[in-house]
């Protein structure tokens, strides 16, 4: 959670990497007089976003809710509008666009976007596709398939066994950035250290999106 909002807009967002990925992505589109809060989860919206309401109601004239889209990117933008709709607040009717009355205007933003299924490191994965890490990172994936057993939902550890990693993007991105020059292991922080090309046309949508909160 933010200490302190001081801006008239602000971003809600799910953890640390998202306030750091988010920062650096301010200052790459320029855009300023954002202020950015960390809810701790997407679990914790529904609480935290009622907190954020209470405490602010009459500073913030916009904001945003930006939350990965994870298996289902219909149900994610649901559980968002739905929240909206019980707190009282402007509700938009689709991915990426903003709804406004005339007390506030609200936007939300499902990652990585274009109704894809995913989160923020895919997203970021997405920005470095033609890096030639990339060719050794997919080759380590592949390796590790090959070499573990792919662990089912629900299905309980055997003794022995060796299995994938749970999420295949984390560890994707893990891999892309083990690669680095400089050692980081935050997909936020390495936003921030330029690993992740924010320059990069699969963000335009998203930078949109921003400029217009």
């Amino acid at each position: 959670m933010a200490e302190s909002i001081t801006q008239p807009k602000v971003l809600l967002v799910e953890g640390k990497d998202e306030v750091n990925f988010f920062g650096a992505l301010l200052k790459n589109c320029g855009v300023e007089n954002v202020d950015i809060w960390e809810v701790g989860g997407k679990d914790k919206f529904p609480n935290e976003l009622a907190a954020f309401l209470l405490s602010f109601d009459k500073q913030v004239q916009s904001y945003a809710i930006i939350r990965d889209a994870d298996g289902d990117p219909a149900a994610a933008f649901q559980s968002i509008t739905d929240l909206l709709k019980k707190n009282k607040e402007p509700v938009p009717t689709k991915h990426a666009d903003y709804d406004s009355t005339d007390k506030r205007r609200v936007g939300v933003f499902i990652m990585p976007g274009n109704q894809e299924e995913g989160m923020l490191e895919d997203l970021c994965l997405q920005t470095v596709t033609d890096h030639p890490a990339m060719n050794c990172v997919d080759g380590y994936l592949a390796c590790l398939e090959h070499s573990l057993m792919i662990r089912q939902p629900n299905q309980p550890k055997e003794p022995g066994c060796f299995y994938f990693p749970k999420n295949r993007s984390k560890a994707k991105a893990q891999a892309f950035l083990a690669g680095m020059h400089e050692s980081v292991t935050a997909v936020g922080l390495a936003a921030q250290k330029g690993c992740w090309n924010l320059d990069h046309p699969v963000l335009d949508g998203l930078k949109a999106f921003i400029k217009a909160l």
